[in-house]
């Protein structure tokens, strides 16, 4: 599906969150921890652009000029416009600091955004696909992929929620935002254990 290029002009911009500094991976870069031969970050790219996203925003934190440095010399950002880097200075502090920043920096028409952390590598190609086809066709709605009744990510969130995002009180992050508006969410089944499967730890990573 072509987000962009279709008779509606739907307008997605994938968000990939990967400022963290990974504590408890002791010191390593998350977003360049690899799956056989590719990185989390170059996956989750490799991921969004296959199911028809044009314009990727990344935000950086930790180490952000090595993880520059890497997509560079892997020619993956090199020339490419459609693909924007932010870094939030403030990384360490909670994960909505960054949605928030690449919101603010988000292109002038944009119906939706498609975001997820960046160690959850292991989403398949199929959900981005079907998320993004749901979304589309429920573009007032926030739509999340269920697996075995859960919700995870890549999560789908429509213009109209962008203010709200900008501006409300949200202790818990993104998620309050689904338990304060649950008429707006639509919750989309995958058979995808990768929605739920992410690396906090070097164990998870070794598993």
């Amino acid at each position: 599906m072509d987000t962009e290029k279709n008779q509606n002009y739907f307008s997605v911009t994938g968000i990939i969150l990967a400022a963290g500094s990974g504590v408890r991976l002791g010191g390593k870069i998350k977003s360049l921890l690899k799956i056989g031969d590719k990185t989390f970050i170059e996956i989750i790219i490799s991921n969004l652009k296959k199911a028809g996203v044009k314009n990727i925003i990344i935000i950086l934190g930790y180490k952000a000029d090595i993880v520059k440095k890497y997509l560079k010399e892997k020619k993956i950002i090199k020339g490419h416009k459609s693909i924007n880097i932010f870094v939030n200075r403030n990384y360490n502090s909670q994960q909505l600091t960054s949605l928030r920043l690449a919101i603010k920096n988000l292109p002038s028409h944009c119906d939706g955004i498609i975001f997820t952390p960046v160690d959850h590598p292991l989403v398949k190609l199929t959900t981005y696909k079907k998320l993004l086809s749901v979304s589309q066709k429920n573009k007032n709605k926030i739509c999340l992929p269920s697996y075995n009744y859960r919700k995870g990510h890549p999560a789908f969130f429509p213009k109209e929620i962008f203010e709200k995002i900008l501006t409300e009180k949200l202790f818990g992050g993104a998620r309050d935002l689904i338990k304060n508006y649950p008429e707006k969410v639509k919750y989309v089944v995958v058979n995808d254990p990768g929605t739920l499967n992410d690396f906090d730890s070097m164990n998870d990573f070794q598993k």
